[in-house]
């Protein structure tokens, strides 16, 4: 396993450069790994709490079903997320989680968590920074819902998401890859699928963005942030004040 291209330590390393030991503690999180297609499903919702994986390559999400049957995605995880770190403390899972694509995923069991923290506090912080990231972008996409467009909640996601890819490196360009059909968009974002298709042709029509089967064009960035309405501060790798506390400012 070459350290360099591993995901956990590209997305855990975002928020201090990690020592040799650290490097070799995330690396033996994994137990083994596993190829897995699009469409697998990791667990079901109220399944107990088993294996966690760490996503090496590929796309996943989490899903609830509403009480009317219809499905929606909570999470979309991409390289590097560690999926139902969220549900951690629960017995059972919260959520369902299904892969997006097909990917190669890390496994490993609660108990490896467990002693991951005992034995690193700054990576136990890194983890819980994640989790917070991850509350973060939730509130934020429940509040896009009840106070904005579907315009703006379109061009806040499509933003929200080039950020994340380009945290894990992933994506240098205004291209990216997004393998989202619009009937899982409007899943993630609580719009039809009519809808979705409206709104992304208008934001074509007016040269602000471009959506392709499996990745986005940003045609005008500084008109889509505008569009967006976003305050990226939620997606912010520092940990403040925590630095000197971690002992981790002089690396």
């Amino acid at each position: 396993m070459n350290p360099k291209k591993n995901a956990i330590l590209t997305n855990l390393g975002r928020y201090f450069e990690l020592t040799e030991r650290e490097r070799t503690l995330l690396l033996h999180l994994e137990e083994k790994r596993l190829t897995v297609s699009a469409g697998d499903s990791l667990w079901m919702t109220n399944e107990g709490i088993g294996n966690f994986f760490i996503l090496q390559s590929g796309w996943a999400y989490t899903y609830r079903n509403n009480l009317d049957g219809d499905r929606q995605i909570v999470d979309v995880l991409i390289p590097g997320d560690i999926v139902g770190l969220r549900e951690f403390t629960f017995a059972r899972h919260r959520t369902g989680a299904q892969m997006l694509t097909r990917g190669s995923l890390g496994v490993f069991s609660q108990k490896r968590i467990v002693d991951l923290v005992e034995a690193s506090t700054p990576l136990a912080i890194a983890l819980l920074a994640s989790v917070a990231r991850q509350e973060a972008m939730l509130t934020e996409r429940m509040l896009m819902a009840i106070h904005r467009t579907a315009r703006s909640r379109i061009a806040h996601f499509i933003v929200e998401m080039h950020t994340r890819l380009s945290k894990v490196r992933l994506t240098e360009s205004r291209q990216f890859y997004l393998p989202l059909t619009q009937a899982l968009l409007g899943e993630i974002l609580g719009l039809t699928t009519v809808h979705i298709n409206r709104t992304l042709t208008a934001l074509e029509k007016d040269r602000v963005l471009r959506k392709h089967r499996y990745h986005i064009e940003i045609i005008d960035w500084p008109r889509l942030l505008d569009e967006a309405e976003i305050d990226t501060e939620y997606l912010d790798d520092s940990l403040a004040g925590l630095y000197d506390h971690l002992g981790v400012a002089d690396r």
